[in-house]
């Protein structure tokens, strides 16, 4: 049995990058089909599958996908490749639905480059995060996703975010080329089949429990079925506690690039404020160390800061969200989830920094702070920021020095007033898992 499933045991801290990320196990062609056969097939355990003519023809293996997300689809385009006979099992109507919600309906496919170190985050070691991405580059998945003989789909860089889309923008365009490629292959797609337990069988084959059917037997096993985020499309768990009652180890599961929530400076209520060039940095507690390997180390970093690879932020009605809160919420979930000592996030709201805002404060003019603070920040943010100075009334030229100090933290070292998250519900991918 193989477990394909990014979301178990790593996530990416800039941005989901499907195919890339969730491929690699199919493209092991060796590894589906040197798992043990039956003694009651053709081929025995000890009798490998061989080209040569002479040697006895063995049957294919009859390989079923549990999950028909894009690692499911995946696996099963290179399980057929490979002469499985294949079949996915899905427990929704449709396959996948979560390639239509990526890139907002736009399907961001790839990202432009792979840096580990600078945009993954694993639990794991780094030795097999790195292992993953060596058995699939991204130019060889660029080129399974481009070429007419395979997925066949036409891709643009988009140049401001890095990213690889459909040309035609469309996410549909994406989930369809893959499904069409699968059933020209002959692979087998049975949807509304929920599979509620999988053992062994006596003869060394698999047995799926289907809901309200027959069970179903297969040789082989892929299990793809997702973590828990975004349970409405029907990533509810059960992978986990399927493989968990196999007696496989478990990575306690949290919620990973999930929005924060927490009450906005000076307590407004600023939803929808947006900004697009903020500096944000995670420091975790003191003596506490960063859980990422250290590259080219098996040991932990030390506590150094971690900051955001993206620069938007946005403040909604629960908190705060956008690229920059994604990519390190989930060092503040994982805190709270342990009921551990949290990490201070903070906020350099223009992402000028403090020596920019100093020459900006040192008017010695007849100005107001707020107006000011203004011509660098959205009007509501401002106000709120200096309100919670106490310095809404005060003009330039009467600062203190304590005040103008304190309002360069609240400038350039915001700490966020993070409360809580808001889960699976709205994560887009799982922390934890299977190792």
């Amino acid at each position: 049995m193989i477990v394909a499933n990014a979301s178990f045991s790593w996530c990416c801290g800039s941005a989901k990058k499907s195919f890339s990320r969730l491929g690699y196990v199919a493209r092991k062609r060796k590894l589906i089909l040197s798992i043990s056969r039956p003694s009651s097939t053709v081929c025995s355990a000890s009798q490998p599958l061989s080209t040569d003519k002479t040697a006895v023809k063995c049957s294919p293996p009859a390989v079923t996908i549990l999950g028909g997300g894009a690692a499911g689809l995946t696996a099963a385009w290179f399980a057929a490749e490979a002469g499985a006979e294949v079949t996915v099992l899905e427990r929704t109507r449709e396959a996948g639905k979560k390639i239509l919600m990526s890139g907002g309906s736009r399907s961001n496919v790839l990202p432009g480059e792979v840096h580990l170190e600078r945009d993954y985050f694993t639990g794991g070691t780094e030795a097999q995060l790195r292992s993953l991405f060596r058995t699939w580059s991204l130019k060889a998945c660029q080129e399974w996703l481009e070429s007419p003989e395979q997925v066949g789909i036409e891709l643009a860089l988009e140049e401001e975010t890095n990213k690889w889309f459909p040309k035609s923008n469309s996410a549909k365009e994406v989930r369809d080329r893959l499904v069409q490629g699968l059933l020209a292959r002959g692979i087998n797609i049975r949807y509304n089949t929920s599979v509620e337990g999988i053992h062994r069988t006596e003869d060394g084959r698999w047995s799926c429990k289907l809901e309200g059917r027959e069970d179903h037997i297969t040789d082989r096993l892929i299990v793809a079925t997702g973590g828990l985020s975004f349970p409405l499309v029907g990533t509810d768990g059960t992978g986990h506690r399927l493989l968990n009652a196999l007696g496989h180890t478990l990575v306690p599961t949290y919620p990973a690039l999930t929005p924060l929530t927490g009450p906005h400076p000076n307590g407004e209520q600023l939803a929808g404020v947006s900004l697009y060039a903020v500096n944000l940095r995670c420091v975790m507690p003191k003596g506490k160390a960063d859980e990422v390997p250290e590259a080219g180390k098996g040991k932990r970093r030390k506590n150094k800061p971690v900051e955001a690879e993206r620069t938007g932020l946005l403040l909604t009605h629960k908190g705060y969200s956008g690229p920059s809160v994604l990519d390190l919420s989930h060092h503040a979930v994982q805190a709270m989830e342990r009921r551990e000592e949290r990490p201070r996030l903070l906020v350099d709201w223009s992402g000028d920094g403090r020596e920019m805002w100093e020459q900006r404060l040192n008017d010695r003019g007849k100005g107001m702070v707020s107006g000011c603070v203004k011509k660098h920040l959205p009007n509501r943010l401002a106000d709120a920021l200096v309100a919670e100075c106490g310095l809404s009334e005060r003009k330039l030229s009467e600062l203190k020095k304590d005040e103008r100090k304190m309002l360069l933290d609240m400038l350039t070292e915001y700490d966020l007033n993070y409360q809580g998250h808001q889960g699976y519900k709205k994560a887009e991918v799982t922390g934890g898992g299977v190792p």
